[in-house]
This record gives structure tokens, sequence and C-alpha cells, in this order.
């Protein structure tokens, strides 16, 4: 079996290996909240050996401006792009592509494959980090709960916020993007989780509303469903219960509000988070509206 997402699989299946059985409860569901479904117009990016390619724009701001189209972009990996699909980046103008993988998934993927001029910028995020090992009631809270894969992603969204070399992370993607050196596409493996999170940074940032912005993250859902489908199945067929990889391969609103109760608890407020959290100042803030907002 050839295993589509080096990351996320082994993930699953350490957990697969360490987990007892258990049913998933009624409310680990991963549909969206009604409140969630509003979104804007995705506009798709169809990229020859990528998934979960999307322009963020389209959203509305509190303020009634909207997002720009054409200027950032969110996918999953690109280490497997055809050169159909490199064309297809090249249209798009993109000046670089940040990289949220780690070190290790790199190597067990490979290197973005990216038009000639994209500047391919590494910014490195375990998403497992050993940050997690000094949050002990959250960790003792993922180890004891019946459901332990969905608390562990939980846990792992703690860390984006909490760890500092995670947060510098998005800090140089939002300083990238607020350069307006040209359009900016961002990822990580599946485009879901890190990747999920930095757009909720940026869309906050913007003024989107929490409705429109968890709507966003959601989409991960659709965009990945027929593969992760296809990997579950695989997976039966040697004998792992899909129950067990499943909270791992897809989002769940509730993953996203560990990560914004965790700005609350460090920080106070987000736009604490973002000024001492990440290390945004006022005039890059400022940048990033009146570059992305019309």
């Amino acid at each position: 079996m050839t295993l589509r997402t080096p990351r996320l699989v082994s993930a699953a299946l350490a957990g697969a290996v360490a987990l007892a059985p258990f049913t998933l409860p009624a409310s680990a569901s991963a549909a969206p909240p009604a409140a969630a479904r509003t979104a804007s117009t995705v506009r798709d990016i169809a990229v020859d050996g990528a998934v979960n390619v999307r322009d963020i724009g389209g959203y509305t701001a509190r303020d009634g401006r909207h997002v720009r189209y054409g200027l950032v972009y969110r996918s999953a990996s690109l280490s497997k792009v055809t050169a159909t699909g490199v064309a297809r980046l090249q249209r798009l103008g993109l000046t670089a592509s940040v990289d949220f993988r780690s070190q290790l998934e790199v190597g067990m993927s490979g290197a973005d494959k990216l038009p000639a001029g994209v500047a391919p910028v590494a910014a490195n995020i375990n998403a497992f980090s050993p940050t997690l090992l000094t949050m002990v009631p959250d960790l003792l809270k993922a180890i004891l709960a019946q459901d332990k894969p969905g608390e562990f992603m939980a846990l792992s969204y703690r860390g984006f916020v909490h760890d500092a070399d995670s947060r510098k992370q998005f800090a140089t993607a939002l300083a990238r993007i607020a350069s307006g050196e040209g359009p900016v596409l961002y990822h990580c493996t599946e485009g879901k989780d890190r990747t999920g999170v930095m757009t909720a940074i940026l869309l906050t940032v913007l003024g989107v509303p929490k409705a429109q912005v968890y709507a966003d993250y959601l989409r991960s859902n659709q965009e990945l469903a027929d593969q992760n489908a296809a990997e579950l199945a695989e997976l039966k067929k040697i004998g792992i219960d899909p129950a067990l990889v499943e909270p791992f391969l897809t989002v769940r609103a509730s993953y996203l509000d560990t990560a914004f109760d965790q700005i609350a608890r460090d920080y106070g407020t987000f736009d604490a988070f973002v000024a001492k959290g990440l290390g945004i100042d006022a005039a890059t803030r400022a940048a990033l509206r009146d570059r992305l907002l019309k």
C-alpha cells in the first residue's frame, strides 16, 4: 500500500497501536456547526498533483470590505505536483511558497515543486512539538479521554499557539504577505491543520467574522473527503480501525476552538496574541488590511 500522507498516517498508525479501541462519541462528529456554514464563494484552484488548493479571497470583513482574490493561497503539499500543476501555479503569479512541514515530512515526501522565480520559504512546524510535554493538564486529559485521537489532535493545536517556534513561523508567513512583494501561498502536508490555523489567524486579523473563519477551516473536510475515504478503506484492509485514524485525517471545529482557547489562556485577547505572541506590530497589521481588503 502506498501511503498518501506520511506525517498524518504515521501519526495515525502510532495512535492506533497505542490506543485501545473505542467508539467515537456523537459530540466528536466532524460536521461543521450550523453557524459555520455561511461561507463566501470558495475559489478552488485545480493543481495537478496537489489537493486542497484554494484562494482565501472573497470573505467579508466586519467593516464591509472583502478579502481580495489573487493574493493569498492555501494548499496541501506541493511535493507531488506534476509539470501541468507547476504550469498552473505559474499562472497564479506567486512570489513565495511558505512550507510549514517539518524537516522530517519534507525528507519523507520531498521538497515543493515550484515554478521558476517562486521563492521557497522553509517555516518548519512540528505538529507534535516537545512543548506539548510541558502542558501537563491538557496532556493528561488527552491520555485519559475516550476520544484519544481527537484529544491529541486538539492538543497539537494548543501547541501551535503555545510553542514559540511555531508562532515564529506563522509570523514569518504574515510578514511575507504584508510585504507586498506579490502573491503568496502557504501549506503544510494536507493543508488543514497548520495551514488551517494560519488562515484562521490571518482572516481574524483582517476582521473576518468567526462563522466565515470556521467555514473556511472546515472546508478541508470536503476538499479531502475522497482521498480520506480511499485511505481509510486501505487501512481497514490491513486491520486498522478507521475510527482510530479518522480524527487525524479530518478537521473539527473543536480543534480550532482549542487554538483560540489557548490564545485566550496565554495572552488574554487575540490582539495581544498578534502583538506579543507573533510580534506583529501595528504597521504590519495595517499593511495586511490595506493590502488584502478592498
